[in-house]
């Protein structure tokens, strides 16, 4: 897929988001890349954002730092 094709549909989901409160909206356009783009399509858009991510709207660029830490792991109850 052309990296102009990821950013358009990255920016899409950004805005799409972009009225919901900034914790939800990093959380929801995580899930949605997860649930719904292909490994290579998360891949290829990996390599963007390392490469600048130019094109890229603020909120997803913060979303993608984010999703691309890693999953989140509770911590477990003392006791």
């Amino acid at each position: 897929m052309q990296v102009t094709d990821l950013v358009r549909m990255a920016n899409q989901i950004a805005a799409y988001f972009n009225p919901y409160p900034k914790a939800e909206a990093i959380d929801a356009i995580g899930k949605h890349i997860h649930m719904s783009w292909e490994p290579r399509m998360r891949d290829q858009l990996k390599a963007h954002i390392d490469a600048g991510g130019e094109g890229l709207s603020p909120l997803f660029l913060e979303a993608a730092a984010e999703y691309y830490k890693g999953p989140k792991t509770p911590k477990a109850k003392a006791g």
